[in-house]
């Protein structure tokens, strides 16, 4: 109740600032007013949330609802010079922290909560608040791995501890203060603890997630070394881009909701995976003809589904027979493929829904845009969409794809007419090693 309390108090005095500024007189109690909305900007990511169906505006666009952007509410507010010195003195302190400097670092902390009680909170903020005005300023198309890489590290640069989730927290805390690897043989040794801690996460940050959990699960070590901080960030900012999200400023308050604990949000936000392919096997029972009529005889019809997504937004969608195995079609699904009941279309993620639209026939008697089609060849009259929901079997898996909807477009006049499906089965992932992940 306090924190709802908090998130309407913050609301009216925003109200009151908007009116201010329409209609402008000048007030005495704007510095407080300011010290306060610092005080309970926190609240308000804290209530921010986690679903999105469409693109996200830019920092251009209008504001959503009404509601005037929080990087430019904050960029506007005039910081009192109490808070902004209590600030200069936190910001040193992290410094001597992460120098090793422990003795500087505490006197300077005691420092700034002397000043201002609730300093961590505003730095927090503003952190989180200056990575989105980062994130706003260039496009996402242009940020390469580094650069957003950086920006999740702000959200997160007043600590230097791995956050531990919730699930393991009450495991990790009953280890021992110092644990090492441990030999099967006790007379051998163990060139494992030799190595530095900083190297050991280096080369955890090479594998794959699947890799990382496995490894993790060997001892004790293990499991602290896959928790650090740093491995997960680097997935998440591999992960998750268009079309995963609609652009990068949207992970942001992502990351705010989970707290920091990108494994967290790597295990339980939506991700489409793309090292291997979504089959669904599909039957139907066929009716045969038979010479004796005291005979029914009935025919089991096997078909399968194939879906690839590719990091650029296309998608394979692939309808085979029987005849060929699955093990024989799934290293075939490239975009240079043209076979008999194959489409390309394009892919988006909406929360856990998938949206596959413009899906066109590939297998070789039409062209496929944007090449030029001359009038007297032949064009594709009709385009398929589909919307699938996204599940994951077990927690993290993120491997079986539910057909919600299949319908049927006219390139030309643009009416869509659903179509039933009797025979459709779930998709469920296969990994292929050739394939990347990202």
């Amino acid at each position: 109740m306090s924190d709802l309390d908090e998130l309407a108090r913050f609301r009216e005095e925003w109200k009151r600032e908007v009116e201010q500024r329409r209609n402008p007189q000048p007030t005495a109690s704007a510095a407080s007013e300011t010290s306060q909305r610092l005080h309970n900007i926190t609240s308000d990511f804290n209530g921010l949330s986690l679903e999105y169906t469409e693109p996200l505006p830019g920092p251009s666009s209008e504001t959503v609802s009404g509601r005037v952007p929080t990087s430019t509410f904050f960029t506007n507010s005039v910081i009192p010079d109490s808070v902004r010195s209590a600030l200069a003195v936190y910001k040193r302190a992290i410094q001597h922290e992460q120098q090793g400097e422990l003795d500087e670092a505490l006197r300077l902390y005691r420092q700034a909560f002397r000043s201002h009680p609730d300093i961590d909170r505003v730095y927090m903020s503003m952190e989180l608040l200056n990575s989105i005005n980062v994130a706003q300023t260039e496009e996402p198309e242009k940020l390469d791995t580094r650069e957003r890489e950086k920006v999740l590290v702000n959200t997160r640069e007043q600590t230097s501890v791995s956050v531990i989730p919730t699930s393991l927290a009450k495991v990790i805390n009953g280890f021992p203060q110092d644990i090492v690897f441990l030999p099967e043989d006790e007379k051998l040794p163990v060139h494992l603890n030799v190595l530095p801690e900083e190297l050991l996460v280096a080369i955890i940050r090479r594998l794959d997630h699947t890799t990382i959990e496995r490894f993790g699960a060997v001892s004790r070590r293990a499991r602290v070394l896959t928790l650090d901080s740093s491995v997960w960030r680097e997935l998440v900012v591999l992960v998750y881009k268009h079309p995963q999200i609609p652009h990068f400023e949207s992970i942001v308050p992502v990351i705010a909701r989970y707290q920091s604990d990108f494994r967290r949000l790597f295990v339980e936000h939506p991700r489409l995976r793309l090292d291997g392919a979504y089959i669904a096997v599909c039957h139907y029972v066929r009716p045969g003809l038979s010479e004796n009529t005291w005979v029914n005889i009935s025919h089991l019809i096997t078909y399968h589904r194939y879906l690839r997504f590719f990091p650029d937004g296309k998608v394979l969608s692939l309808l085979a027979n029987e005849e060929t195995p699955p093990a024989q079609v799934i290293h075939t699904l490239k975009l240079s493929l043209r076979k008999k009941g194959l489409y390309i279309g394009t892919w988006r993620l909406a929360g856990s829904n998938v949206i596959i639209s413009n899906l066109i026939d590939a297998s070789g008697r039409f062209p496929i845009p944007p090449q030029p089609v001359s009038a007297d060849e032949p064009c594709a009259r009709y385009a398929f969409s589909m919307t699938l929901n996204l599940r994951s079997r077990p927690l993290g898996r993120w491997n079986k794809l539910e057909l919600t909807s299949y319908n049927s477009v006219h390139i030309e006049s643009g009416d869509s007419s659903p179509l039933p499906l009797k025979h459709d089965r779930p998709f469920w992932f296969s990994k292929v090693k050739s394939f990347p992940a990202f």
